[in-house]
This record gives structure tokens, C-alpha cells and sequence, in this order.
């Protein structure tokens, strides 16, 4: 494993860890993640991030590496932007009465029904901030910096006002 995509892989795993304890697996996880920073033989690093994900397999929520092409963003932004995304769906996910949210707070009317628990509506909104910071860098409206964990992204014009500007 070349070390940019060690790199990527476990710094997503590292922000997973951070979010809550996770015993034994996660001492384990951060023994793997601390012995493979500390070697440079690709094979070894491989090794240990067949380990992380064997050990990481046993939870639900456990990141998955990425899959196809990579992000057209700069690392440290596509970084900042995970954060982010990590951070609005564990707002969701720990919202208290969630019965009353899940009743209330619907799919749009093309695909109808309603979010099956909260973890799934937390998903939703955190993809709805992802999108919306990518889509905010490559527009020029956030410069891919947090403040204090906090996107200082400038908000997008409201539709049509930004024709009347141009004249």
C-alpha cells in the first residue's frame, strides 16, 4: 500500500475512533494505525490496514476506503470536507426524540415513504453537506478551511439574482 493512500485511509479511520469508545477493537485499530505510520514497507502497511479493516468489520458504522476515482479536491480540503460531513451526521444521529423527527422530516415526494431510523436520515443530510461544501469549493464560495471545525462558506446567490447582478 503506497503511503498517500495509508495516509487517506487512516485518517478517516482515526476520525471514526475519535467520534466514541470503542474498546478493545479500538485499542487494536489504534495499535495497527500506530505501528503502520511507524514503517515504511508498503507490503507491511498493507498487512496492517488488512488488520484495521478486519478488526474495524465487526461495527456498523466502521469507514469504508474509498472505491473509484479519487476526489478531484485537495487532500487537506477532501479532508476537512469528510469532518464536516462527519460531524452534521452525528448530529443527526444523537437528535433527541428521534420518533418525533422520523415522523415529521420526510423524503422529498419522488421516492415517498420515510427515513427508516435515524441513522438513515443523518446519512441524507450528511451527503446534503458534502455535496454542498464540494460544490461551495469548486465555485470559489469557501476556500476549504474550518475554523474551530466550522466551514466559513459564503452562502450561494438566491436563483435569478444572480442574472440581475451581471447587469
Amino acid at each position: 500500500m503506497k503511503r498517500e493512500n495509508w495516509i487517506k485511509n487512516v485518517n478517516g479511520v482515526t476520525r471514526w475512533l475519535e467520534q466514541e469508545d470503542r474498546g478493545e477493537q479500538g485499542q487494536a485499530i489504534q495499535l495497527s494505525i500506530m505501528l503502520g505510520n511507524n514503517t515504511d514497507d508498503e507490503a507491511l502497511m498493507s498487512t496492517y490496514w488488512t488488520a484495521i479493516r478486519s478488526i474495524g468489520s465487526v461495527f456498523d458504522d466502521f469507514p469504508k476506503a474509498r472505491k473509484g476515482r479519487e476526489s478531484s479536491l485537495p487532500s487537506e480540503v477532501h479532508n476537512n470536507v469528510l469532518s464536516v460531513r462527519s460531524l452534521v451526521h452525528n448530529a443527526f444521529v444523537t437528535m433527541s426524540n428521534p420518533e418525533v423527527i422520523l415522523n415529521v422530516i420526510l423524503p422529498h415526494g419522488r421516492t415517498g415513504g420515510a427515513y427508516a431510523d435515524m441513522d438513515a436520515l443523518a446519512n441524507y443530510f450528511a451527503d446534503k453537506a458534502e455535496t454542498a461544501l464540494t460544490t461551495g469549493y469548486k465555485s470559489g464560495r469557501w476556500d476549504g478551511t474550518l475554523v474551530e471545525n466550522n466551514p466559513q462558506m459564503v452562502a450561494p446567490p438566491v436563483k435569478g439574482e444572480e442574472a440581475q447582478e451581471e447587469e
